[in-house]
């Protein structure tokens, strides 16, 4: 792949991250129940795997989901967060949940803010081959979001 065409990826991946971002926020809270209804704080963990699901139907199957540790539970600072990243590029829709981060979408290969997090790499993010637990709800949501977005999922790139 050349120059030219990994940056073409990369507005069309920022295109459709900022695409989820809006509908996320259109979604009436009660729609997006408990675990997103403060969107996006705390949201990060579900809105990653809807994302990385959204991203693989749109022919970006390779993206990791990525959770991070900052701070110390001995003086309350201990955050937590979740992302996606394929190689080098960090794709985030929820860091301005926290107040050091004001960007609502983060699609770069560099970010010196998520350089503070301690991360370990939790695999293929795409609630539908999601291991862990609690994915259960975002089956709903996926349904209610995918109408809403406006690319086509069977983009092939």
């Amino acid at each position: 792949m050349n120059q030219l065409e990994m940056h073409i990826d990369i507005i069309v991946v920022k295109t459709i991250a900022n695409d989820m971002r809006r509908c996320l926020e259109s979604l009436p809270k009660s729609e997006l129940g408990i675990a997103m209804g403060n969107f996006p704080k705390g949201a990060c963990g579900d809105t990653s795997l809807l994302l990385g699901a959204y991203l693989s139907e749109c022919g970006f199957p390779n993206f990791n989901y990525i959770f991070g540790e900052r701070g110390s539970q001995l003086d309350s600072s201990w955050t937590s967060h979740a992302w996606l990243a394929h190689n080098d590029l960090i794709v985030d829709i929820t860091a301005d949940q926290f107040v050091d981060m004001t960007d609502p979408v983060i699609v770069t290969k560099y970010s010196k803010w998520h350089q503070q997090f301690n991360t370990e790499d939790l695999g293929i993010a795409d609630f539908r081959q999601w291991t862990g637990i609690g994915t259960h709800h975002l089956y709903q949501i996926y349904t209610k979001l995918k109408p809403l977005m406006n690319l086509n999922p069977s983009i092939n790139i």
